[in-house]
């Protein structure tokens, strides 16, 4: 009775994801296709070799190939990517019995809340990383990463630097994983996972080129898509590393300051909670600080501040789940409403939702959607 339960629970699960999914795509196409849709259609078909352009080169494919239009590709690609996304979550959650605590921990502001706050967080190529990083944690925590997995993790890790040359600025992540799931600093692992990030990373660096992608617009004529006026087409680099854009936007940008500062207080919160020993919560920030000094360049080349830190911040709240140990607690057990800092962690979670958001780029915290309509019906 309880496997035919649990059975059905995990499908019920399975279809509110899907369907949250298919919206979210769907709805961040509609609002920001300049960009987060975009995104998935560079391509190395038009003048050769071209940084994260792996999965447009498919799409394209299939468009000339086949007729299926690229909107389509995209859309299911992005679907996939999401919904086993959330997959490999359910089953870390299960593995590790997480109650409501733990849930509402990925759900803070700054991490997957974003998926609801931000039109476009829940629709980019990040997706793709997440979803290595939970699958691999996952088989980590269950000690499951066979031989044969090894392989098959860097392999994909490696194509995933052709989808997005970003994700090479968060290998230090799993290399992290891998250190506090095994005790240990595995030298040989560790080389060949940074070899699989790096590799691919060289060749986009010394061979990548900008392209014209004219033919890419004629496609996204073709098959109706009406991209917004500003698009990822029509982006020109004119630096490298991004001096003046923050120098003029320093006032906006600058509000990060306080989303990140708000986040660490929900990270040490949980931290305490779940008790984590002093000597592990001092090696677990400090590692969290190693891997966003790796990740700085990443910052100065590219403008989406707040999307770098939502990747940051989702991986490492998702490894800190990792490392929680098996609980004997019910997801809504009664025990988690009667502890005083469990409530107060509830409340200010779901405050925190409430009132404001962290935007993927441009300014650092905003008022939050919910807080906005709540103005609107009072004022």
């Amino acid at each position: 009775m309880k496997k035919n339960t649990l059975y059905y629970q995990f499908i019920l699960y399975l279809i509110i994801v899907t369907f949250l999914c298919i919206f979210k795509v769907y709805f961040a196409y509609l609002t920001c296709n300049g960009y987060a849709f975009a995104d998935w259609l560079i391509n190395y078909q038009e003048a050769g070799f071209s940084r994260r352009g792996l999965a447009g080169t498919v799409f394209v494919f299939l468009y000339n190939v086949f007729s299926i239009k690229v909107q389509y590709a995209v859309f299911f690609t992005q679907t996939m990517v999401y919904v086993l996304f959330f997959y490999f979550l359910y089953k870390l959650f299960r593995v590790k019995k997480a109650n409501l605590i733990d849930a509402l921990f990925l759900f803070t502001p700054f991490c997957l809340w974003g998926f609801f706050s931000d039109p476009a967080i829940g629709a980019r190529k990040d997706g793709v990383l997440w979803l290595l990083f939970v699958a691999f944690t996952y088989y980590l925590s269950q000690n499951k990463l066979t031989k044969t997995k090894e392989y098959i993790f860097l392999l994909l890790f490696g194509v995933s630097v052709f989808i997005h040359e970003s994700f090479v600025f968060y290998a230090s992540y799993f290399l992290i994983a891998l250190y506090f799931h095994n005790g240990k600093i595995d030298i040989k692992k560790s080389i060949l996972i940074l070899l699989s990030f790096c590799v691919p990373a060289g060749i986009i660096l010394l061979t990548g080129i900008n392209t014209d992608y004219h033919k890419t617009l004629q496609i996204v004529r073709e098959c109706n898509i009406n991209l917004q006026k500003e698009n990822i087409f029509g982006w020109k680099e004119t630096q490298l590393i991004k001096i003046d854009y923050y120098t003029k936007e320093i006032k906006n940008l600058s509000l990060y300051a306080i989303s990140i500062i708000l986040q660490l207080g929900f990270v040490m919160f949980y931290m305490l909670l779940k008790k984590f020993t002093p000597e592990n919560r001092k090696k677990l920030l400090m590692a969290f600080a190693f891997a966003f000094l790796i990740s700085i360049p990443l910052f100065l080349i590219a403008i989406d501040i707040g999307r770098w830190f939502y990747n940051s911040f989702i991986l490492f709240e998702i490894l800190l789940i990792s490392l929680i140990p098996v609980s004997d607690m019910k997801f809504f057990a009664p025990e988690i409403f009667k502890h005083r800092g469990m409530l107060i962690f509830i409340l200010l979670v779901l405050l925190a939702d409430f009132v404001y958001r962290v935007p993927s780029a441009l300014i650092g915290i905003q008022i939050g959607l919910p807080l906005r309509f709540f103005l609107n019906i009072i004022t």
